[in-house]
């Protein structure tokens, strides 16, 4: 009960009337701008016993988004990092959200990629993460983990 006499005012729908479209109260009469984390996470490189293996250049995973917000960033690692630059990308119906993709350059852990000028999604939008290009076939990378950071 104490949680929602705390909370009912500023739980919110969003109203595609407003310019932009904005978060509005329940009640109809507040603006609320919630600005909460939606972060997604995507594996791949590992087998069936989910035992790291080496990444190869694939689909690694796809979702749906199930409401409206903002790509953030992301943040990612690899259990071993690759001889080369591993490149991922991160599609919104099958368009890159990045005008520059992320990599793991020589590293276990990724460097961010710059996102398109209009980061936004919709509910619905499906999104698609794939390894695009792998450092070398000897030494691709293996173990990955990668969120994809955003707010809604």
């Amino acid at each position: 009960m104490a949680l929602q006499f705390v909370t009912k005012n500023s739980l919110a729908r969003i109203d595609e009337s407003l310019t932009p479209p904005g978060w509005v109260s329940v009640d109809g009469t507040k603006t609320a701008n919630l600005d909460l984390p939606y972060d997604i996470g995507f594996t791949g490189g590992y087998d069936e016993d989910f035992v790291a293996e080496a990444l190869s250049v694939r689909i690694y995973g796809q979702a749906v988004m199930g409401r409206i917000g903002t790509f953030v960033g992301t943040v990612g690692y690899l259990d071993s990092g690759p001889l080369g630059n591993t490149i991922i990308d991160i599609e919104k119906n099958g368009t890159s959200i990045f005008t520059t993709k992320p990599q793991f350059t020589q590293t276990t852990t990724l460097t961010g990629g710059t996102l398109s000028s209009t980061p936004t999604f919709a509910s619905n939008d499906r999104i698609t993460f794939k390894v695009t290009q792998i450092g070398s076939t000897a030494q691709p990378g293996t173990g990955m983990r990668v969120i994809l950071k955003c707010k809604v």
